[in-house]
C-alpha cells in the first residue's frame, strides 16, 4: 500500500511539471515575437553556461578538493544564483530598465530548484555507480 502511494505521488509530481511544461509552451507559442525569441535563445546559453560552471565547481571542491558535499552544493546554489540575475543586472545597468522583482524571483526559483535538483539526481546517480565500482575493486582484489 505505502508503495502505491509512493508511486502515485510521484506519478502525480511528474505530470503536474509536464502539464507546466506543457502550458508554458502554448503560452510561449501565442505570443511568440522577437524579443520572446531572443530571452529563449539568451536563456539556452546561460542555462548551458550555469550547468557548465556549476558542474565543474561540485567536481572541484566534491571530487578534488574532498570538501563535505553540503559545502559543493551550496557553491552550485550560489552559481546558479548569481549567474540567473546577470541577464536582470545587465538590462538594469545597460538599458535602464527596471529590476522587477517578480520576474527575478520566477527566474531564481526556477532556476534553483531544476539547477539543484538535477545536481542532486546526477551526484546520487554517479555516488552509486562510483561505490558499485570500489566494490567490484576490492572484490577483485580479494580474489587475487
Amino acid at each position: 500500500m505505502k508503495e502505491s502511494v509512493k508511486d502515485f505521488l510521484f506519478n502525480l509530481i511528474i505530470s503536474v511539471f509536464i502539464g507546466l511544461f506543457v502550458g508554458m509552451c502554448q503560452v510561449t507559442v501565442i505570443n511568440m515575437n522577437g524579443v520572446v525569441a531572443s530571452i529563449l535563445i539568451i536563456s539556452c546559453i546561460l542555462g548551458g553556461v550555469i550547468g557548465t560552471i556549476s558542474r565543474l565547481m561540485f567536481i572541484y571542491i566534491f571530487g578534488i578538493k574532498q570538501k563535505d558535499v553540503k559545502v559543493a552544493f551550496i557553491a552550485v546554489f550560489t552559481i546558479i544564483g548569481a549567474i540567473s540575475c546577470i541577464p536582470s543586472l545587465y538590462y538594469h545597468l545597460v538599458y535602464n530598465e527596471k529590476i522587477v522583482t517578480m520576474t527575478l524571483v520566477s527566474i531564481l526559483a526556477s532556476a534553483e530548484l531544476l539547477g539543484m535538483s538535477f545536481c542532486y539526481f546526477s551526484y546520487k546517480k554517479y555516488l552509486n555507480f562510483n561505490l558499485k565500482l570500489i566494490n567490484k575493486k576490492k572484490q577483485l582484489r580479494g580474489n587475487r
